[in-house]
């Protein structure tokens, strides 16, 4: 019904790290390419994102993986940390193309570093990405650092983005010995009321609204302040203005309609 009304082709706010939505704005950008130059050029061997819930860190992953879809990186995604060292090194293992793992950890360890030297050999490397981080074990994150103990002396083999919220920071300051090794710190902030105009913009052109003005101004300018420029709770709130339009068989969302929906949100 949204869709019909509103003349889109497909959702434009939904929950969903799909790249064809991303809008890059300035700080996605900037932090965009330093986690990219970090990956690739820079050679170091972990990088950390933070960001509250709902600030885009999961995006910015999925453009990142996207981005480096046609480079040396083979990318290996681990969307949740709640495993055991020796799950993780299975899931590494396999993502550097070890089909079947060894089943003894020693054993696991060595073909894993075995087979990092042949991909650096063949100008290859991998990069894991953590997300939600901050849910990781002391025992896993040590793992992970251990991971970043094969290199030589000009490259390490692999490369390691932890995303996850701020107390994330917190953590890997408490451990010194993975503390030194991040190359890149990067904290995802909120969007601008400009930025959040944009986004919205941005959106409704993908899911197919060739004209503007389904929000005023006015109702725009609520949904900055009301959303904080989370870009999950602008989606939230923009979905549930459109349903309510859609409803009402409006034209345009107000000011007065955003606010009730924000308020009805909270």
């Amino acid at each position: 019904m949204i869709e019909a009304h509103w003349q889109l082709s497909r959702r434009a706010f939904a929950n969903t790290p799909d790249p064809e939505f991303v809008y890059r704005s300035e700080a996605f950008a900037e932090g965009f390419a330093r986690l990219v130059y970090d990956a690739t050029e820079l050679r170091g061997g972990l990088s950390l994102i933070t960001g509250e819930i709902g600030c885009g860190k999961t995006m910015l992953a999925q453009a990142l993986a996207d981005g480096l879809a046609d480079s040396p990186c083979d990318v290996i995604a681990m969307p949740y940390p709640k495993v055991t060292p020796a799950q993780m090194l299975a899931v590494v293992a396999r993502g550097i193309g070890i089909d079947t793992p060894p089943r003894g950890k020693l054993d696991v360890i060595m073909a894993i570093g075995a087979r990092l030297a042949a991909l650096h050999a063949e100008g290859r490397r991998p990069v894991l990405l953590v997300d939600e981080a901050q849910l990781a074990s002391p025992s896993l994150l040590e793992e992970i650092r251990l991971l970043t103990n094969h290199e030589d002396r000009q490259d390490k083999h692999i490369h390691v983005v932890l995303l996850g919220q701020p107390e994330l920071r917190d953590r890997v300051r408490k451990r010194p010995q993975i503390d030194q090794r991040v190359s890149l710190r990067f904290h995802v902030e909120p969007m601008e009321p400009d930025d959040v105009r944009g986004y919205v913009h941005h959106r409704l052109t993908v899911a197919g609204r060739a004209r503007a003005g389904v929000f005023s101004d006015g109702a725009l300018e609520v949904l900055a302040a009301r959303s904080a420029g989370v870009p999950r709770r602008v989606n939230t709130l923009a979905t549930q203005a459109l349903f309510v339009g859609a409803m009402r068989r409006l034209t345009q969302i107000d000011a007065e309609l955003m606010t009730d929906v924000a308020d009805d949100q909270e």
